[in-house]
């Protein structure tokens, strides 16, 4: 029984010692695992970095490709029409160079942009209301329909606030200056007879209706004599401008549906003179005896400065006139209604 006690005790104290040495190597084995694993991650991580680092790079890169070629686009010509308003600095007003500006942006812009004068000139040389409105209320026969015009009569005083507020310019070329006093006359006279109608003629109005001053035009008081003679007759030595000017009367010229504009002014000079001449109404021609308006007896010093009375004539007939005798017809003051 003593013997055996020992040997038993011996044994397991063997078995504990065993035990722990296994212990202490599965310990050891765990740990350089966790060490190779910490140093896996660690590897793994800064591949990531790297990796992330290169895609920054990158990304950076494309984003100042980006940003260049932006800069490049608002500045090359092809894509200056497609700029974008900014309230930015960087860009200077010679980006919008070339583009018109227009009433609103002089109305409403920040910085006042004075509109071409050219551009000014066209639109106020166009009549574009006085041709919307001659087209209205006359025919193509040049009857004029007052009773309308007296009825509606704020649409002529548009027109008169149009040629009100576009007075000649001295810096007008002839054509201009001329096309914008027919004009002028030939709505004046409908304003004349507008106010005062109904009458049957505007010699009815007043005993010497061209010579009342009614119309004011750059601070002056004018009458329709005034324009005719001290402007028209004498300023611009144009004897056709007889045929043009209408005196509301079925003898004068048939006034004509459009506005006189300085592109069309020589052109339909010629035409009106031509209508006149060939208007059996107004002239009746012959070899020997011809019986023409009394315009060409009233104003006969304008058509004899480069000849005579027959002489211009001719320059507008086909058929030559000699030596006719030559006789006035009755003038007719009715009204061109």
């Amino acid at each position: 029984m003593t013997q055996t006690r020992p040997s038993l005790m011996n044994k397991i104290y063997s078995l504990i010692l065993a035990t722990s040495v296994l212990f202490m190597i599965g310990c050891g084995s765990n740990s350089s695992k966790t060490e190779d694993s910490k140093i896996e991650n660690t590897e793994t991580s800064e591949v990531k970095n790297v990796e992330q680092s290169s895609m920054n790079e990158t990304q950076l890169s494309d984003q100042i490709t980006e940003s260049e070629d932006n800069v490049i686009d608002k500045t090359s010509p092809e894509s200056e029409t497609n700029l974008e308003p900014t309230t930015s600095t960087e860009f200077s007003i010679e980006e919008t160079i070339g583009t018109a500006p227009t009433k609103q942006d002089v109305q409403t812009g920040s910085d006042p942009i004075k509109i071409d004068e050219e551009t000014e000139k066209i639109d106020i040389h166009k009549y574009g209301k006085l041709n919307s409105f001659l087209k209205k209320y006359v025919s193509t026969s040049g009857k004029v329909n007052y009773s309308g015009i007296k009825a509606n009569k704020g649409s002529l005083d548009i027109v008169l606030k149009e040629i009100e507020s576009n007075y000649q310019k001295s810096n007008w070329t002839n054509n201009q200056k001329l096309a914008y006093w027919i004009n002028v006359y030939n709505i004046y006279t409908i304003k004349l007879v507008v106010d005062n109608y109904p009458t049957t003629s505007i010699t009815k109005i007043t005993a010497e209706p061209w010579k009342k001053k009614f119309i004011k035009l750059g601070g002056n008081t004018l009458s329709l004599a005034h324009i005719e003679n001290e402007i028209i007759r004498k300023k611009f030595n144009e004897p056709r401008i007889h045929f043009a000017l209408n005196c509301a009367s079925k003898s004068c010229p048939n006034l004509m549906n459009t506005a006189y504009t300085p592109g069309n002014l020589q052109s339909k000079l010629t035409s009106q003179t031509k209508k006149f001449l060939i208007d059996t109404t107004k002239n009746e021609f012959d070899k020997k005896k011809i019986s023409i308006s009394k315009i060409f007896d009233w104003y006969s010093a304008d058509f004899n400065k480069s000849g005579t009375v027959i002489d211009f004539i001719n320059k507008y007939r086909t058929e030559q006139l000699k030596s006719p005798k030559v006789v006035y017809k009755e003038y007719s003051w009715d009204l061109n209604n």
